[in-house]
Formats: structure tokens, sequence, C-alpha cells
């Protein structure tokens, strides 16, 4: 890993529009994975400082879709959200995304911000020994921060460019900014989990958020039958959502291989319009 990418990243735990800039001035000086991640980045995770900067870099989401384009090196970047915090699956795990890929995992950060706007490096350390009621009430006056774990994948199909950024969230016990996380988002593959509060991606997290639901719509769904698929399902339905139900073949089959052609024909379907 280049030393000023990896310093670039630590610093945009506390990110500035400025820095986005510099990060995404510096792309040639990186390996094709950097550059790769930085754009989604831009893009993406850090979409509220970046989105200044777009025209700058000749940078945009395709009218009407969850499609980034970087015209200037001709790469349509898209993300894949991966929701497995119970470990059915072995293929969905980050060790064999980045294996199967060839492509390193990065960790995209951004620090709580509190209600001042002030960023808290460790939210954890900030709350410790307060009841549960002030944790809740001090998060909800805040803005919560990213904690994704990203593999970028870089092919040419059919004349494309395609640049399909895997992205699996933060282990359970994590707070997190679920607004960001299901932005621009073109398809997730999610296994339902026990409805618990230390699971950041449990349905019971966003069922009640009508402010999700727009997001969540605009996701093609394919949920596993691992564990009361029926409960997402419902939800899904109710809110109008895609969706595909896929049937479990245990923890060590390929799911992502089965849906991965179909999403991309989907995403050639689109840049064919344009």
């Amino acid at each position: 890993m280049h030393q000023k990418f990896a310093e670039l990243v630590n610093q945009c735990r506390r990110p500035t529009v400025e820095l986005l800039r510099e990060m995404l001035l510096c792309r040639q000086e990186f390996s094709e994975a950097e550059s790769n991640f930085i754009t989604y980045m831009a893009g993406f995770s850090h979409h509220e400082f970046a989105q200044s900067l777009f025209s700058d870099f000749n940078l945009a989401f395709l009218e009407g879709t969850s499609i980034f384009c970087d015209g200037d090196s001709k790469k349509f970047h898209f993300k894949i959200l991966i929701n497995d915090q119970s470990h059915h699956c072995n293929k969905l795990h980050l060790g064999s995304v980045e294996h199967d890929y060839g492509s390193p995992v990065f960790g995209s950060r951004m620090a709580f911000r509190d209600q001042n706007g002030l960023y808290i490096d460790s939210l954890g350390k900030q709350l410790r020994g307060l009841p549960g009621s002030q944790v809740k009430a001090y998060i909800a006056q805040g803005i919560s921060g990213i904690t994704e774990n990203v593999v970028s994948y870089q092919r040419d199909l059919q004349g494309y460019c395609l640049v399909t950024h895997f992205v699996i969230v933060a282990e359970p016990n994590v707070d997190i900014n679920l607004k960001t996380i299901f932005s621009r988002v073109i398809a997730s593959i999610f296994v339902n989990i026990l409805e618990k509060s230390g699971w950041n991606l449990s349905l019971c997290r966003f069922e009640h958020r009508d402010d999700l639901y727009p997001l969540l719509k605009n996701i093609c769904w394919y949920v596993l039958d691992a564990r009361q698929p029926e409960k997402i399902i419902d939800f899904l339905q109710k809110i109008g959502a895609d969706f595909k139900l896929m049937q479990y073949a245990g923890k060590e089959y390929d799911y992502l291989q089965e849906v991965l052609p179909e999403i991309e024909a989907m995403i050639l379907e689109i840049l064919s319009r344009f």
C-alpha cells in the first residue's frame, strides 16, 4: 500500500472538501485498486464532502441511476452491499471476497459528529458509563459515522470498464449512518439476522425509518433463504422494493458468483440507454 494513500485515507476519518480534492488529484500516483477506492469514497461513502468537486474532475452519477461515471478514465462504478453478520456464508466474508476478486480490502471510515458538528474519534470512550437512554439521546442528536470495508473489482465487459465495489459494513455494536450506507446502492445480498439491539443492520433498525424507504426501494435485493427471510420479504413488499429470494445452498456456496452476472447485465442494460 502506498504510504501517502494510507495517510490520506486515515485523514478522511475527519474529512473536508479540500482533503477529498487532494485525494482525487493524487489518484494517478496510486495503484489501480487504490485509485478506484478513492473514486468510491468520493461518490459513495464521502459523497457529502466530494459532491461539489464532481464537475472539476468529470465525475457524475448517470441521471436517475446509482452508477457513478468517471469520465476521464471512462469507468463506471457501482456499489453492492453485502450483509451476512451472522456468518451463514463463507464466500460473503471479507477474506473470501478479497481472494476471489483479486483486490485488497480498504476501510472507509468517518468519525461520529456531535450536535455541534465536532468529530468524536472514539464514540465508545465518549459514552462509557452512561445509561442507555443518554447514549441513545447523544447519538440521535449527532451524525453517525461510517465504517465500511470495501473490495473494488474492475473488469472490462462488452466495451465498458465496470468497477464493482463490494461493501460490507461494520460488525455489530458499531453505530453507523444508515442513510449513507443505503444511499446509491445498486444491489444488496442480504441475510436476515436476529432482531436484537447489537446488530446494526437488522430489520428492526430500519423498518421504522420512513426516511430510508426511498433509498431502500431503489435497491435490487437478493434475500438469502437462511434465517426467517419472510420478515425482510414482508418489509420489502410493503415498501414496493424489487427482490429475489435465493435458495440457501450451504455455507460454502458462492452466492456472489450466482448474482454478479445478473447485476452486471442490469448495469449494461442501463448503460446502453445513455
